[in-house]
């Protein structure tokens, strides 16, 4: 429980807000429970942002008296999904969005799934930032392209399994030369999770999983992208207008090929959307599926794109 001024403070926050109206004891009350569960800048954001969204006024510009009792009961929820953390706000937007799109959703089931998916990308040695990307701009188009619940449950199922068994693949494999799509002098000694994702990517494709080589080469793209922007100091070009996360890959892609200082050459400008959509292709057509030949025809250009982003996003000398 906050302290009386705290709780004074907020009631007098409100009710300058909705003069002439006041709150009633009941509404005091209220507001001393939510103080026990949020902190006071937390309640006076949310306060904000209901009393933008929800009190209306008459046609002499006065508080209508219906909207305040709406004011007042939506800042308790609006407090609540504040303080959700990012990836818990974007679950909650999953959800609701595939709630409004299928006859048919089993909420608990879809939370446990989803939590095990976040789960593995985590095992996996995934950044919120790019777990967070990873749900707004794929899991979500998932949902998009999915036309009923069983698809959605049945393709996350698939992605969870492909994700767990990244490190299997890649791990003690002996990756032959001839059969190589990114070759161990391009990749040695840079960084850990790039040899990971460069291993993962050849051992993937040896071994068959094309979509999954085809997952894997779009996630090492779009690393290197943003690697090229945070070590040239201008990360802020490729957030968006919240500055807390990523565009989209499409969107990141254009930046990066209107961006003059890096001077792309302009096969890779290029191929960086045949790769961003090859990848998709995988990622999200429940119907589709990649083969080898989709890949072996691109190998060359993927490595030679590889070694440019490497080079300008200063990994490699």
């Amino acid at each position: 429980m906050k302290n009386e001024t705290d709780v004074n403070y907020v009631i007098q926050y409100i009710e300058d807000k909705i003069k002439p109206y006041s709150l009633n004891e009941i509404g005091k009350s209220n507001i001393s429970v939510l103080l026990a569960e949020f902190d006071v800048e937390v309640l006076l954001n949310a306060i904000d942002i209901s009393f933008k969204n929800y009190i209306s006024l008459d046609k002499d510009c006065n508080i209508e008296k219906d909207s305040v009792e709406l004011f007042i009961n939506k800042i308790g929820g609006i407090a609540h999904n504040n303080s959700l953390s990012p990836i818990e706000q974007k679950i909650r937007h999953i959800k609701n969005y595939a709630k409004s799109k299928f006859s048919y959703w089993n909420d608990g089931t879809a939370q446990s799934i989803i939590n095990q998916y976040i789960k593995a990308l985590r095992k996996a040695e995934w950044s919120e930032e790019q777990i967070l990307d990873d749900l707004s701009n794929e899991v979500m188009t998932l949902v998009s392209d999915s036309g009923n619940w069983s698809q959605w449950r049945e393709r996350m199922e698939s992605w969870i399994e492909d994700i767990l068994n990244w490190d299997k693949t890649g791990e003690n494999e002996e990756i032959k030369d001839n059969q190589t799509i990114l070759p161990e002098k391009l990749y040695n000694n840079t960084r850990n999770y790039i040899e990971q994702l460069a291993k993962q990517i050849n051992a993937s494709y040896e071994n068959n999983l094309f979509d999954c080589t085809a997952v894997m080469m779009r996630r090492l793209l779009e690393v290197l992208i943003v690697l090229m922007f945070q070590n040239n100091s201008i990360e802020n070009k490729i957030l968006d207008k919240t500055g807390t996360k990523y565009v989209n890959l499409d969107k990141m892609i254009k930046i990066a090929n209107s961006e003059k200082s890096f001077k792309l050459t302009t096969n890779t400008q290029q191929d960086m959307d045949v790769f961003r959509e090859l990848g998709n292709l995988s990622a999200h057509k429940i119907w589709y599926n990649s083969t080898k030949k989709d890949i072996e025809t691109l190998i060359l250009r993927y490595r030679a794109m590889i070694e440019e982003l490497l080079y300008k996003a200063r990994i490699k000398n």
